[in-house]
Order: structure tokens, then C-alpha cells, then sequence
């Protein structure tokens, strides 16, 4: 019994007969998910009438059959070709919204173990069956991948330009501190850029990542229902954490204190004859900690580097490549399980514990006593340039 393929709408032969088709036959076209997926039968029984014999497939609902699994919302319909043999074609969309569509997807799947292998297609036994499970007709094996060459560049290309959207936000703005505000009488540094904030490090990079795989399978599938319970979890804990970050960097502390304990340093300076250059440099950087580089801003406060943020970096990195892999592994969102949002909620925890014992503004080291207000600069003293 001849076996043809159809998908993108076109049909080549399969060399064989049905039982050949089950025992390892190979489709030479590939099926892509989107795509009708149509099979030849073969020709009934001799004596039997094709028109018939299509209209009893018909009439009993069977759905696709993929590797063992019955894939939901995929009634195929039957009809006989102009060789007399039975044609079966279904759907193969993971397109859509709602729960018929994100179980189709997870039946897709299920049956695909994830939609992407190396070699970017997977040939699959494939059949008709009922609805409720089982198979009615006899497997052909099919390759079949999750998306075209044009989707998956074109998802590629929005995946990039979101994600180049938020590296440049990070860098050319909102990854910077703005706690840090002019102590009356010491000038800021021209050109002062003030230290790169994990906590909206954290904030961007899941930002960055949830919302470019959002458009990138969105591209693919056509799905606009994607984010799982997981995800708005995992942004809950991060957004929540970064708001706490937020209150404590603007919260009264000992680093006021100490900021205008350096002030005072930096007057002193300012009004000696010649004037302390030296020194006012020295105040200026403790008054207004510059940025020493990404990693060092990160990972540091006044103290020098801090366990904390480590750990706090590296397990927000790992799960970042983490849920990548399973985005482009499955073409939808990961649904996180409750360990792996308990040990992020555990991790920012102790990043934010330990954020509230951090110093941020060094202790001067001379016997400065703190002033009521830090004293005028003089008017002919300028501060020195750079940070």
C-alpha cells in the first residue's frame, strides 16, 4: 500500500507498503508544525468502496497520533484521492490561546520531547487514532519540526533587537544607582557616573529575557497566552526584591553620617593654603563612590567584594541560561516548579538581608566629627575633575 506525505501542501511518495512505513519507511519532505500534515492509507480492501470507507474514518472522529501521543484539537477529516486509495489530513498548528491551544502544545510536546533536536527535525511514528487514546490506523514515520527556517529567523531577529533594547537601558541608564544625591557645599565630580546596582541588574535581566522570548514565540506560534504562573513568580520575587533594594538605598543610615563626616574632610582641605588637593580628591570619592567597572559595582560595596552578591549573581545567571534553554527547547515558557521559586525567593532574601548591614560610603580614618552642616567651600576653590 503506497504511503504519500503532505506538508506545506505539497505530497511526495513513500516508497512501501504500510507495514514497510511501520517496521522504519521515511517521508522524504518535512512537516512543519503549522502545517497540514496528510497521509495516504492506501486503497481499501478489495470489494470494499473508498467513498465508504473514508466516511466510517470520518464519522469516527480520530485525531492525530504522534509518537504514542493523541494530540488534542486535530480531527482529521479523510477523502479518497483520484488513485481510489484514502487520503487522512489533519492540523498540526500550536497557534492560538486558551487551554485547547496550550494543550496541544504541551501534547506536541510530550509526543516531540521538545520541539528542537541538533539536527532540527525528528522523524516520529505517526497515525490516526480516537480522541481518547489508542490508534486506528497503521504508523508511518514522519519528520517533523517545530518551525521554519523563515519563523525561526525571523523570531531570532525580534529575540535580539528586545534583548539589545534592554543591554542598552542597563548600560546606558537605568543599571546605575540614583540614591546618591549632592551633599550641600561639595560638588559632584564633572562626569560622575555612580555604581552599577545589582538589584536593577536582576530587574533588567529578567525583564530583558522574559519579555524577548515572550516575542520570539509569539513569532512562532502566533500565541499571545504564554506566560506561565511560573514566570510571573519568578518577576514577582525580582521586582520585589528590587523595591526593598530601592527603600533601603533611600532610607536615613550610618553612610549619611559618614558622607558628611567627609564633607567636613573636604572643606577642611578646600580652605587650607595651599588647598589639599589630595585630600578633597579623596573626600570627593568617598562623598560620591564612582563606578569601578560592572563586575566590581556588582559584586562590592565599601567593604570590598561580598559573598552575598555572588551568590545572588550567579544563581540569577544560571537560571536566566536555564529558562533560554527551555524556551527554545519547548517554544513557550517554562512553568518554574515551587523548589526552583523557593531557592530564587531564598537567594534574593539573603541578598537582601545582608544589603541592609552593607556600607556604602568608606569610615574616614582621621578624627573628623561630624558637623551640624557641612561648611562652604570657598568660591575660589574648585573641585577636582573626573571620579
Amino acid at each position: 500500500m503506497a504511503a504519500t506525505l503532505s506538508g506545506a501542501g505539497a505530497q511526495t511518495g513513500m516508497a512501501g507498503s504500510a507495514a514497510a512505513g511501520a517496521a522504519g519507511g521515511m517521508a522524504n519532505d518535512v512537516v512543519v508544525l503549522g502545517t497540514p500534515l496528510t497521509m495516504s492509507l492506501g486503497a481499501p480492501p478489495a470489494g470494499a468502496d473508498c467513498a465508504t470507507r473514508a466516511a466510517a474514518l470520518n464519522a469516527q472522529g480520530l485525531a492525530l497520533v504522534v509518537n504514542g501521543r493523541t494530540i488534542p484539537g486535530t480531527a482529521a477529516s479523510f477523502a479518497c484521492d483520484g488513485k481510489g486509495e484514502i487520503l487522512g489530513t489533519a492540523s498540526t498548528s500550536i497557534a492560538g490561546n486558551g487551554d485547547d491551544a496550550a494543550r496541544r502544545r504541551a501534547a506536541w510536546q510530550a509526543a516531540f520531547d521538545g520541539f528542537f533536536s541538533p539536527a532540527g527535525a525528528k522523524t516520529l511514528p505517526v497515525a490516526f487514532g480516537p480522541a481518547t487514546g489508542g490508534i486506528a490506523t497503521v504508523p508511518q514515520f514522519v519528520t517533523i519540526r517545530g518551525a521554519s527556517d523563515r519563523d525561526l529567523g525571523l523570531a531570532a531577529v525580534w529575540f535580539l533587537l528586545v534583548a539589545s533594547l534592554f543591554v542598552f537601558a542597563f548600560f546606558r541608564q537605568f543599571g546605575r544607582s540614583d540614591d546618591i544625591t549632592p551633599v550641600a557645599g561639595v560638588p559632584m565630580p564633572a562626569g560622575y557616573a555612580p555604581p552599577y546596582s545589582l538589584a536593577r541588574f536582576q530587574l533588567l535581566w529578567w525583564s530583558g529575557i522574559v519579555t524577548a522570548s515572550y516575542v520570539a514565540i509569539l513569532t512562532i506560534t502566533g500565541s499571545m497566552d504564554t506566560i506561565t504562573i511560573g514566570t510571573m513568580a519568578l518577576m514577582g520575587i525580582v521586582g520585589g526584591t528590587s523595591v526593598l533594594a530601592a527603600f533601603q538605598d533611600r532610607r536615613p543610615d550610618d553612610d549619611d553620617a559618614r558622607r558628611l563626616q567627609h564633607a567636613a574632610a573636604y572643606a577642611a582641605a578646600a580652605a587650607a593654603t595651599p588647598p589639599d588637593r589630595a585630600a578633597m580628591a579623596a573626600a570627593l570619592e568617598a562623598i560620591y563612590p564612582p563606578s569601578q567597572g560592572v563586575l566590581p559595582d556588582l559584586l562590592s560595596d565599601a567593604a570590598g567584594y561580598n559573598v552575598h552578591r555572588l551568590q545572588l549573581l550567579a544563581w540569577t545567571g544560571v537560571l536566566g541560561v536555564t529558562f533560554l534553554y527551555e524556551v527554545t527547547r519547548t517554544l513557550g515558557m517554562p512553568e518554574l516548579s515551587p523548589n526552583l521559586l523557593a531557592l530564587t525567593g531564598i537567594s534574593n532574601g539573603t541578598y537582601f538581608g545582608f544589603k541592609m548591614q552593607e556600607q556604602q560610603v568608606p569610615t574616614p580614618t582621621g578624627a573628623a566629627v561630624q558637623p551640624a552642616s557641612p561648611p562652604p567651600v570657598p568660591a575660589a576653590i574648585e573641585a577636582p575633575q573626573g571620579g
